[in-house]
């Protein structure tokens, strides 16, 4: 966009002489269908009606050039910084339950598996162990078998004691107990088959532990050798599966209230110069980064039929493309022309052999980028041509010396006047703090017992409600108080059959033996409920826990639940890695309760009290004040800081969404003088030392009237001389008019 000020003007007025000295020969006339002949002398000019009439050698001397007026949507891109990142089910590493001994290995650094896929083979001296237990536990129920199927025809005869036969059934059932509990334990280490094998095979070849891959991908790395030791807590293998990849972007704070789902966003890396990635912003962070109060945004991206692919790793430079949001009128920036108050196109209107015809009109910009302007208002449509070339020459003729504003400028510039008035001007504090959620609206999602990270439910930025299952961990421990359960719940029925056995008989039964059978059954029922409490507080439900009872299954892996409902705001996991007990995983926020924590001087403590009024302004939502009130006090003032910490609530905070970390500044009202003549902060205008402001005359021109201020807050400045209650004030589109007046000048 150009604006002509003094200098230029000088140099104009010359240049149109020297071209009315070159036009001094007579020119034939043509007339232009719906207009009057076009003068026989270089230029004339008709400021009443914006019209300028130019004849052919002075357009070729000007070289006047024009293009098309066309319509569409004007784009501007916002930056951020972009770096790929693997989808957190996309990443896993894979290590093994048991400690053992790599016998085997069937995949190198390098190559492509497929999920469920053979990578290695272990010897474990604990799956050797269970296959010995099996064993044995198979052999004693076959011989409790015969030893029952013997004593029943027997006991009928009367040639055995019944007593003797229920002792070998209360044996049968504890060891079809024990090799139950032994089956499900094999059952959760998922090496069954390897066991079954090995009894088909009599024991003669121990049974390997196998690991699988657990997603297709590409072996990034392995820490595996033939012959090496390992433990349950090694990462023995690392995978990556890179047709779907994330493109993470760190958006700058001042700019998050543009960004949104769905936003179309263009990313360029270094590693592939000269190309550029169209995506769409499929979510939006909720928290900032403390440390660099960065938001945070993805956009999923696929790598398949791409010229070239995107790794983890890659770091480049994004830009949100923010598209105006509605249909206008685009042109060239070099198209569009000031005089310090307006902005206006000049239109061809005729063109001949002899000369042309150029009307000026007015314009409101709706924005400019990457060289386009989208124009909204004005007496212009698609297809009209616009001056792009000498246009800064032909401008400088329309220079009025007035500061006068058309309605459609006005509008452009968002002007707005208003006469000076009698308000408080407030005695205030101005304070900057952040956005912090409360800690009762914090909570943290992780696995009360170690083990490896099995399955992501979740995905960035989701909302959650309290008891969703958000992720599963395998863990040994988990599997083994199921075994306890189970083992408790076997044993509890056996005790109710022997004890309705026994109590049909309690004559004959001696009295001490039923006391102490009825001891035992009230121990195994405690120990039953014992362990159905603890299986309940590690995150299962009643449902689930019945169904391990019923099936004799036991659950592959421990549910991590929510503790409360929110955004899921961090997470930085992946597939099969170990994590501790307690370990923090997830971090949710409920972002109903949002507070602003705010340091507020010692000397200015005793000023601030509890719901005392207060106005928040955003560095995200720039131009947004929300009120608000002080809801807490600190008790204490700080020894190093020297300030007394205060939480400042927020009262209708509306659309905005509000995140842990921003920055706010808030200010603080402490008294309310009577009021004095004042005008709003943004009427005022400073040159050097002076302060002045712009009046609307009765003409409809303003006059820049210089002023004496005194008392002030954020909102209003009192005036002391200069203008009077009568005067309107330009209180909006004031820096135009500040441009438009130094041109005018």
């Amino acid at each position: 966009m150009r604006s002509n000020g003094s200098r230029v003007q000088g140099s104009l007025w010359h240049l149109i002489a020297a071209v009315a000295a070159l036009l001094s020969l007579p020119m034939k006339a043509e007339c232009h269908e719906g207009h009057q002949p076009l003068p026989t002398r270089g230029v004339e000019v008709d400021l009443r009606r914006g019209r300028l009439l130019l004849s052919a050698p002075a357009r070729r001397v000007l070289d006047v050039e024009t293009t098309e007026v066309r319509s569409g949507r004007r784009e501007r891109g916002v930056p951020a910084y972009a770096s790929i990142v693997s989808p957190w089910n996309n990443h896993a590493f894979v290590a093994s339950r048991l400690p053992g001994r790599v016998v085997s290995l069937h995949v190198r650094p390098g190559d492509s598996v497929t999920a469920g896929q053979l990578l290695a083979e272990i010897d474990s001296l604990e799956l050797q162990t269970l296959q010995r237990d099996l064993q044995q536990a198979r052999t004693e129920l076959s011989l409790a078998s015969e030893m029952v199927e013997t004593l029943v025809p027997a006991a009928r005869a009367g040639a055995v004691a019944g007593q003797r036969l229920a002792e070998a059934q209360n044996t049968l059932r504890q060891t079809q107990n024990a090799l139950a509990v032994l089956q499900a334990k094999g059952a959760g280490l998922q090496v069954t088959e390897e066991l079954e094998r090995a009894a088909g095979d009599r024991g003669e070849v121990a049974p390997r532990l196998r690991l699988f891959s657990p997603i297709p991908g590409t072996i990034v790395h392995a820490d595996l050798a033939v012959g090496k030791f390992i433990e349950p807590t090694e990462h023995l293998f690392e995978i990556v599966d890179t047709s779907t990849v994330w493109g993470r972007l760190e958006v700058l704070e001042k700019d998050l209230h543009v960004l949104a789902e769905g936003q179309e966003v263009r990313l360029e890396f270094p590693s592939v110069s000269g190309a550029m990635l169209s995506a769409q912003i499929d979510r939006v962070g909720s928290m900032l980064d403390q440390r660099t109060h960065q938001a945070t945004a993805w956009a999923t991206l696929q790598n398949t039929g791409v010229p070239f692919p995107l790794l983890p790793g890659m770091r480049g430079q994004a830009t949100l493309v923010l598209k105006s949001q509605k249909e206008g009128l685009l042109v060239p920036e070099q198209a569009v022309f000031s005089d310090g108050a307006e902005q206006f196109v000049l239109v061809e209107i005729s063109r001949t052999k002899t000369g042309s015809e150029y009307r000026r009109r007015p314009v409101v910009l709706e924005g400019v980028s990457q060289g386009v302007v989208q124009l909204v208002g004005g007496n212009l449509f698609p297809g009209d041509r616009v001056v792009t070339r000498g246009g800064h020459e032909l401008a400088g003729l329309f220079f009025q010396g007035t500061l006068r504003v058309s309605p459609q400028t006005a509008r452009g510039i968002g002007l707005t006047v208003e006469p000076a008035a009698y308000r408080e001007i407030e005695t205030i504090i101005t304070v900057d703090g952040t956005i912090e959620i409360p800690p009762q609206q914090r909570s943290l999602a992780s696995s009360p017992l170690e083990g490896h990270l099995r399955a992501i439910h979740v995905d960035r930025g989701q909302a959650i409600s309290a008891g969703d299952v958000v992720a599963e961990v395998t863990s040994l421990e988990f599997q083994d108080l199921q075994l306890e359960l189970l083992q408790a719940h076997l044993d509890q029925l056996l005790w109710q059959e022997t004890w309705e056995r026994l109590n049909e008989a309690r004559d004959s039964v001696p009295k001490r033996t039923l006391m102490e059978i009825r001891n035992r059954g009230e121990r195994l029922a405690t120990a039953e409920r014992n362990l159905r409490q603890k299986l309940g507080t590690l995150g299962l439900e009643s449902v689930q826990i019945d169904d391990i009872l019923e099936r004799r299954q036991i659950l592959d892996a421990l549910p991590v639940r929510a503790p409360m409902a929110g955004q899921l705001v961090d997470f930085d996991r992946v597939l099969g890695q170990v994590v501790r007990a307690d370990e923090p995983l997830f971090e949710i926020h409920d972002l109903s309760e949002a507070r602003v924590r705010v340091a507020i001087p010692a000397q200015e403590a005793a000023r601030v009290h509890v719901e005392q009024s207060v106005r928040i302004r955003l560095v995200a939502w720039p131009g947004v004040t929300i009120a608000g009130s002080v809801q807490r006090l600190g008790p204490v003032v700080g020894t190093e800081s020297r300030t007394r910490i205060a939480w400042i609530g927020f009262i209708r905070p509306g659309a905005i969404r509000l995140q842990h970390n921003m920055l706010a500044r808030v200010i603080v009202t402490t008294a309310r003088p009577e009021p004095v003549l004042a005008v709003p902060r943004q009427a005022v205008v400073h040159d050097g030392m002076r302060s002045f402001v712009f009046i609307r005359k009765p003409d409809e021109s303003f006059e820049r009237r210089l002023i004496r201020t005194g008392r002030s807050d954020d909102r209003f400045v009192e005036i002391l001389s200069g203008i009077s209650a009568d005067d309107r004030v330009a209180v909006g589109g004031v820096t135009h008019l500040q441009t438009a007046f130094s041109a005018v000048r």
